[in-house]
């Protein structure tokens, strides 16, 4: 798995109670000798008329990325899980949505970099 693919993976919610089978966003994939391999992904969701939260990216070309409903990134919602969690890879972003999170990744994290 690299940065931009969509994978399918149970998801925790934010109380740490449960886990949802959702699409996600890979981020990066860390490797480290002796350990099991970690990927930091993204929540991806279709339910988008909701609340927003800084960071929500729509995907403008969602059936690429293998998702069945018009979906966003919610980059807000982050996670570092072993990769033995991820079910299947289910597509890849297109470049000109990579190019939107990149931009909305930046503007969320802008204090950090």
């Amino acid at each position: 798995m690299t940065p931009f693919d969509v994978v399918l993976l149970p998801f925790p919610f934010t109380d740490s109670t449960t886990t949802k089978q959702r699409p996600c966003l890979m981020l990066a994939s860390i490797r480290r000798a002796g350990t099991a391999e970690q990927c930091v992904v993204a929540m991806v969701t279709s339910q988008m008329n909701g609340y927003s939260l800084p960071g929500d990216t729509q995907l403008a070309k969602w059936q690429e990325a293998g998702l069945l409903k018009p979906s966003l990134v919610r980059l807000a919602k982050i996670v570092t899980l072993e990769r033995s969690l991820i079910r299947k890879r289910l597509g890849r972003i297109a470049a000109t949505d990579q190019k939107s999170i990149r931009k909305q990744f930046r503007l969320l994290f802008a204090d950090l970099l």
